[in-house]
C-alpha cells in the first residue's frame, strides 16, 4: 500500500511505500527534508499529516527513501535548456525589432531636420541685377479652399471689376481676378531694383534645394490655405455689411508674395541692416529680391516661422553685381 501526501513547501504530490511511514526524506522537487506521515486508522482522530509536525520513530535519515518518492516524469536537462533558449529567443526578437524601429525613426528625423544643412549653407553668393520683366504674374486656384468655392468665385468676380492694390516705396502688388482665379502681379517701386540669386551657385545650396524644396513648398501651400481662408471670411463679412474691403495690405506678404514664390523663396529673406526683405519671386532656379538701388551687399538667410522654426537655415553673404553688358 502506498502513502500519498503533499509537500507543504512546494505542494508537489509525493507517493512512497507504506514502510516509509514516520521516516524522513527529501522532496524530489524542492529538496526540503520532510516527514512521511503515518496512515490514519479508520475511525481514529485526524492528526497533522503535513510531514512537518510529526516526530519520527528514529532520527535516522534513510537514503533509500528518496528514490522511492515520485512526483511524475521530470523534464530532462536538454529539454530545460531548449525551453530556456526559446525563452531567450522570444526576448531577443522584440529587442531587435525595437532597435530597428528606433534606427528608422532616427534616420527619418535626421532626413527631415533641415538643421543638418546648417554648416553647408554658408559662404559667398552673387546677386545679379535682373530686369523687372522677369516678374511673371502668378495665380491662386480655388482648390486651396474647397469648402468656400462660392465665396472664392464671388471674390474673383469682384477683383476682376475692382482689383486690390497695395503700394509701397519698394513695390506695387495687385490682386486681380480672371479665368476663375485670383491673380497676383508685382512691380518694383522707385529707388529699388530687382536682383537674382541662383539656387545652383553653391553645392550645399543646390543639395538643399534638391532635398528640401518639396517639403518647404508643402509648408508654403499650408500657409496659403490658411491665409486665403482668412481673407475670404473677412471679405465676405465686409460684403454682408455692404462695406468696402480695405484689408489688402495685411495680405501683401502672407498671400500675395507667398503666391509668387516656391517653398525655398517662401522661407528666404534678404537682410540689410535692420531691414528684412521678403523674397519677391522664385523661378528658373533662382530667388529674386527687390533691394535698394544703392545696396551692394546683403545677407541671405532663413525666415523664422511663427512656431520658431527656421526651415531654410542659410547664412550667406551676397554681393550685388551687374549682368554682363549691364550698367552697375
Amino acid at each position: 500500500m502506498a502513502i500519498e501526501f503533499q509537500c507543504p513547501y512546494c505542494t508537489a504530490m509525493i507517493r512512497v511505500g507504506d514502510d516509509a511511514a514516520g521516516k524522513r526524506g527529501k522532496c524530489p522537487k524542492c529538496a526540503t527534508t520532510l516527514m512521511v506521515p503515518r496512515p490514519q486508522a479508520p475511525g481514529s482522530a485526524t492528526g497533522p499529516v503535513d510531514g512537518i509536525d510529526q516526530s519520527p520513530d528514529d532520527d535516522i535519515v534513510i537514503p533509500e527513501l528518496v528514490p522511492e518518492i515520485q512526483t511524475g516524469p521530470q523534464a530532462s536537462v536538454t529539454s530545460r535548456v531548449r525551453r530556456r533558449r526559446r525563452k531567450q529567443g522570444g526576448l531577443l526578437f522584440p529587442l531587435v525589432c525595437g532597435g530597428v524601429l528606433l534606427l528608422v525613426i532616427t534616420v527619418v528625423w535626421f532626413l527631415n531636420d533641415p538643421s543638418r544643412f546648417r554648416g553647408s549653407l554658408t559662404g559667398e553668393l552673387t546677386a545679379v541685377i535682373a530686369e523687372p520683366e522677369s516678374l511673371e504674374p502668378r495665380t491662386i486656384d480655388a482648390e486651396l479652399v474647397s469648402g468656400a468655392a462660392d465665396t472664392f468665385t464671388d471674390l474673383v468676380e469682384s477683383l476682376a471689376e475692382r482689383p486690390g492694390r497695395i503700394r509701397s516705396n519698394a513695390m506695387l502688388v495687385t490682386f486681380g481676378g480672371a479665368d476663375g482665379r485670383v491673380s497676383v502681379r508685382v512691380e518694383p517701386g522707385a529707388g529699388f531694383r530687382l536682383v537674382r540669386v541662383s539656387l545652383a551657385a553653391a553645392p550645399g545650396l543646390k543639395e538643399f534645394v534638391a532635398s528640401e524644396s518639396s517639403r518647404l513648398d508643402r509648408l508654403r501651400r499650408k500657409d496659403l490655405t490658411t491665409q486665403l481662408s482668412k481673407l475670404l471670411a473677412e471679405w465676405q463679412t465686409a460684403r454682408d455689411n455692404d462695406e468696402l474691403f480695405d484689408r489688402w495690405p495685411s495680405y501683401r506678404d502672407t498671400l500675395g508674395l507667398a503666391t509668387m514664390v516656391g517653398g525655398v523663396g517662401h522661407h528666404a529673406i534678404a537682410v540689410t541692416g535692420r531691414q528684412e526683405l521678403r523674397c519677391l519671386f522664385e523661378g528658373d532656379g533662382a530667388l529674386y529680391f527687390l533691394v535698394p538701388v544703392k545696396l551692394n551687399r546683403f545677407q541671405l538667410t532663413g525666415r523664422r516661422r511663427s512656431d520658431g522654426s527656421v526651415p531654410f537655415p542659410a547664412e550667406y553673404q551676397v554681393r550685388v553685381v551687374a549682368a554682363e553688358g549691364q550698367e552697375p
